[in-house]
């Protein structure tokens, strides 16, 4: 059964809000976006398609005088709305959760990732759940480039024909979902679309977490706005910062003009520096395709070695899955991790994972030239994770 069509109102264009930012890449003309496209003025017209909205067990604002104080500072309303999406469920904005597979590579007490061959030891299924720690992804419905096979993209439809589009919700209660999380002990991880789209927004929300809960939060961000980036560096606990091909490929990848990929390319390098010389732990995620060649992946990792410190460096090589109406088509696994040893035995102290699946058994480790074993981990033979890596939690 088709669905009615959804009456948008074009009010204010995704150009416009990044010219305004002063955190954001300098404008789109710059970046060579042309994505002027219609967004939503209210959610009224979205929830008549969707069943009714909500948040994924809130918690009142801890400090209120606080809050109210930071959000003036930073010239907000807290009644605002920000264009949220309820993905991985979508009764509940916030429900998406993820887990930091690098984790392992981390070394704890020297704060830094660990020396090639090493792991942390997770030897039963039990062990799991301590060994990687859960974010609670803050997915914001704005987003600055246009990645084709991206479902994140505000209209998305989903398998049973309903649209997953973004909805206007109030910052405040975007607070409250936080604090939810903070109390969970999760990590709050603002996502998209990109978080970006919303500067002030976001330095505010991970300002305010720090001072009252002394909680630092983590970043899923396309690499396109290190001036922003910079003014979040105090407040994170982690980066997920992408890299999504190299400086001929980028473009394509990312739904920008081709010309205009050297300066995506540029300032993903620019960003992932800032990261991991301020001694953050940086995920550094990049897609790999049918296509994707040796040289591709070579050019990119050299890169990376070059603008990062290693010792807070992981690079992720995300499988493509196929995504229709494009014409990609997925890489072998067996192909991507051989070009990932090779890499591995030309830069030994760049740790690679090999992404293949949302789950805990989906993370294939080397370093030193060579896959790292973990033992029974890497069996897994109770899998309690779902769907695109959501928890699923009794509610």
């Amino acid at each position: 059964m088709s669905l009615p069509p959804i009456t948008m109102n074009t009010i204010q264009s995704i150009d416009e809000k990044i010219a305004k930012s002063d955190y954001a890449i300098d404008s789109a003309t710059d970046a060579g976006l042309d994505l002027s496209l219609p967004i939503l003025q209210t959610g009224q017209e979205v929830r008549s398609l969707m069943e009714e909205y909500r948040l994924y067990n809130p918690e009142p604002i801890r400090d209120p005088a606080m809050f109210e104080e930071i959000m003036r500072r930073y010239a907000l309303d807290p009644k605002q709305a920000v264009r949220m999406l309820p993905y991985g469920d979508r009764h509940n904005i916030g429900f998406e959760t993820r887990r930091l597979y690098w984790w392992l590579a981390w070394n704890q007490k020297t704060a830094s990732f660990r020396s090639p061959g090493e792991l942390a030891p997770v030897s039963t299924d039990e062990a799991h759940k301590e060994a990687f720690p859960v974010t609670r992804i803050i997915s914001f419905g704005d987003c600055n480039v246009a990645c084709p096979y991206c479902k994140r993209d505000c209209q998305f439809v989903g398998d049973d024909g309903k649209p997953i589009l973004a909805l206007p919700i109030q910052l405040n209660e975007v607070g409250q979902l936080c604090e939810g999380a903070a109390s969970r002990k999760e990590i709050i991880r603002f996502s998209g679309g990109d978080p970006v789209m919303f500067p002030k927004q976001t330095l505010a929300l991970a300002e305010y977490f720090q001072k009252s809960r002394g909680a630092k939060v983590s970043i899923a961000h396309n690499g396109t706005g290190p001036a922003w980036v910079k003014k979040m560096l105090p407040y994170l606990s982690s980066a997920a910062i992408d890299i999504k091909g190299t400086p001929e490929t980028i473009g394509e990848v990312m739904g920008i003009a081709p010309e205009r990929g050297a300066r995506m390319y540029d300032l993903s390098c620019e960003t992932q520096g800032l990261v991991s010389h301020a001694g953050i732990p940086l995920n550094i995620r990049t897609p790999v395709f049918g296509h994707t060649q040796m040289e591709d992946l070579a050019r990119i990792a050299d890169d990376i070695r070059q603008v990062n410190d290693p010792r807070f460096t992981f690079w992720e090589l995300r499988l493509y899955k196929p995504v229709d109406g494009i014409a990609w088509e997925a890489p072998h696994p067996e192909h991507i991790q051989e070009m990932a040893i090779k890499i591995s035995q030309r830069i030994p102290d760049l740790w690679i994972g090999v992404r293949a699946k949302w789950n805990i058994s989906g993370m294939l480790y080397i370093a030193g030239g060579k896959v790292v074993e973990v033992g029974e981990w890497g069996k897994d033979s109770v899998n309690k994770e779902q769907g695109s890596g959501n928890i699923r939690m009794d509610t």
